[in-house]
């Protein structure tokens, strides 16, 4: 199941954050976020094993983060909460602009998957657990290209 992400949810949202991040949200960010951006979650067996946070701006939006539960992973799950969650932006964004780390093939394969392209590329942006830095792919998915297609010719 599919939802928006509730206060209840943080504890969780927060714990998932740690295992996947060097540089976790704290739960306080997380607390915000459930007012403050579009924060869905998916659950499997009724636990909250992922989550989604956008920040809708204008016609735009801005995919701040996004983790499934390692045990879960490689299971379809993302790529289901994020099609679900870009489909329940309710400002109809033009486009959908994300930040990630160069090393993340698997969320790079994923973000392309549901049509996302590499525009830049943010040299030494993320912090690394020696205190190096990594370089941050900036990606965006344009949501009018199904809206084009009707007009080519």
């Amino acid at each position: 199941m599919i939802r928006k992400m509730q206060m209840s949810d943080v504890q969780r949202v927060a714990e998932i954050e740690r295992l996947v991040q060097t540089h976790p949200w704290t739960s306080k960010q997380f607390e915000e976020s459930v007012s403050s951006y579009q924060s869905t979650v998916i659950e499997y067996q009724s636990q909250v094993v992922g989550f989604c946070i956008l920040q809708p701006v204008l016609d735009e939006a801005n995919l701040l983060l996004m983790a499934i539960d390692p045990k879960m992973q490689g299971q379809g799950l993302g790529y289901k909460l994020l099609e679900y969650s870009i489909e329940q932006l309710k400002n109809n964004p033009v486009q959908i602009f994300l930040e990630v780390r160069e090393s993340n093939l698997a969320a790079i394969a994923l973000y392309e998957k549901s049509g996302f392209h590499q525009i830049d590329v943010r040299r030494n942006y993320y912090p690394k657990a020696d205190g190096s830095k990594e370089n941050a792919i900036i990606m965006v998915k344009s949501c009018s290209d199904d809206f084009a297609q009707l007009f080519k010719m």
